[in-house]
């Protein structure tokens, strides 16, 4: 958990000083890279199932950081945090990609505070 809020301390303020525009087109991009991350982990599994599901999900989250970038940056914090739900059905689930340990926690703390950051960023202020 501390390495995704060290990750968030680190990388999330630099949308302090974007535009709002750029910054919701990095939060897109940044969101897609994050939901195809289990694509790799899909591959690694080796199941053809496990990898389309995977894959099929991971295209849900790139939907959701395009629907941010071209409607409504909404769309943003609630693909991270569906993210971090996502994170946690991996937990010890033997139906999805089996993902290390140290990875859930990590990644669930990163999507959980930058969902709160962009709602605070764009919502507040």
């Amino acid at each position: 958990m501390r390495i995704g809020a060290f990750l968030v301390l680190l990388s999330l303020p630099a949308h302090l000083f974007l535009d709002e525009r750029t910054s919701v087109a990095l939060a897109s991009i940044t969101l897609a890279l994050i939901g195809g991350a289990y694509i790799g982990f899909g591959a690694a599994d080796g199941n053809a199932r496990v990898f389309w599901a995977e894959f099929a999900v991971a295209l849900l989250f790139a939907l959701a950081a395009f629907l941010g970038l071209i409607w409504h940056w909404a769309f943003l914090p609630l693909g991270l945090a569906l993210h971090a739900l996502w994170d946690i059905l991996h937990h010890k689930s033997r139906r999805l990609a089996s993902v290390p340990n140290w990875y859930i926690p990590f990644c669930v703390a990163f999507d959980l505070l930058a969902a709160a950051f962009f709602i605070l960023l764009y919502g507040v202020f």
